[in-house]
């Protein structure tokens, strides 16, 4: 089964902001896309399109397009060398004043004038022949970095930075489907911008244990400690578990308040964790997903919401699998 993926940003896009996609396309596989639009693409009578690129390995060639008020438009058509999307690759747009600069591992490809104004394109979406979608970044390298230190993940199934500091009321859904061990543990974990050592919030579902545990990675308080030296607290795991079937693709809402982290799934409440560090909310970065013990993780989406209520209370009904 392909990979794909569709998401509404954290941010709408903008002047400064950067998007870094890693992926790599399946063995037999012919072609993938990469569309930045004004809407979800259910609507797409309602929607326009300020980047539509298409890759066709099959023919070697990389076409860009553009879609306003239902009419497309031919922006390039370029010969390219397409055996590097057989690896793993990176994808780069950097967002300036006036265009799209597009990347590929690093090398310039084009830009691509904005017929849409960037400020109204707030979703994405990943279709085509891949074999999996391992990074979508979404970051700002103007006026100010955000991440302040933005890497190159190689050790996550799934990196997803967001290009401001979270605020109460923000609340992002991941749509998960695991593969693998049925014995094994699905983690997430959200760092501090300002030491990436330091996890704030570290999410453990374990199926060998069928518990899910919460726990953050902060400096030692033991003296004779190296400072710099992180450990895990005492886990939190009360609760039940809200797996029944290892293999049913989930959807889980993960919400800030200025004081704690919630999780639901399914539309199911499921706990609340009191963050450790004072104020440290404005300080903690974007989710990193993987398995381990033989798991692996697909995300097919991720969309970002910002309530008016600070406490986030009924945001378990945006994991709720009708909700669109």
């Amino acid at each position: 089964m392909s990979a794909v993926f569709q998401g509404k940003l954290a941010e709408n896009l903008g002047f400064g902001h950067i998007l870094e996609i890693g992926a790599q396309v399946e063995a037999e596989g012919s072609w993938f896309s990469i569309s930045l639009a004004t809407g979800r693409f259910q609507e797409r009578d309602n929607i326009d399109i300020g980047l539509h690129m298409i890759v066709n390995t099959q023919h070697e060639k990389i076409m860009l397009k553009q879609q306003i008020d239902g009419n497309w438009l031919e922006v390039a058509d370029k010969e390219y060398n397409t055996d590097e999307f057989h690896q793993p690759f990176k994808i780069n747009l950097i967002m300036d004043e006036q265009k799209f600069h597009i990347s590929i591992n690093g090398n310039p490809l084009m830009f691509v004038e904005y017929k849409v104004p960037i400020e109204d394109l707030n979703t994405l979406k990943i279709t085509g022949h891949l074999a999996q979608i391992t990074q979508i970044d979404h970051r700002k390298y103007f006026p100010r970095p955000w991440p302040l230190v933005q890497l190159a993940e190689t050790r996550v199934h799934f990196s997803h930075d967001i290009p401001m500091a979270f605020q109460p009321g923000h609340v992002m859904v991941i749509m998960v489907k695991l593969r693998g061990d049925t014995k094994g543990r699905f983690i997430m974990h959200f760092r501090n911008v300002m030491n990436l050592k330091r996890q704030e919030v570290h999410i453990s579902m374990r199926f060998d244990k069928k518990k899910v545990i919460r726990n953050s990675k902060l400096p030692t308080r033991n003296k004779k400690d190296n400072p710099e030296k992180m450990v895990f607290g005492s886990e939190e795991k009360d609760g039940h578990f809200p797996f029944e079937d290892f293999s049913t693709p989930f959807k889980i809402a993960v919400a800030f308040t200025e004081t704690h982290f919630r999780m639901a799934k399914d539309g199911t409440y499921l706990f609340d964790y009191a963050l450790r560090t004072p104020d440290v909310l404005t300080n903690i970065s974007g989710v990193k997903i993987f398995g381990i013990d033989g798991v692996s993780v697909r995300v097919s989406s991720i969309d970002h919401f910002h309530l008016d209520d600070a406490s986030c209370e009924g945001f378990e009904k945006l994991s709720d699998k009708k909700f669109k």
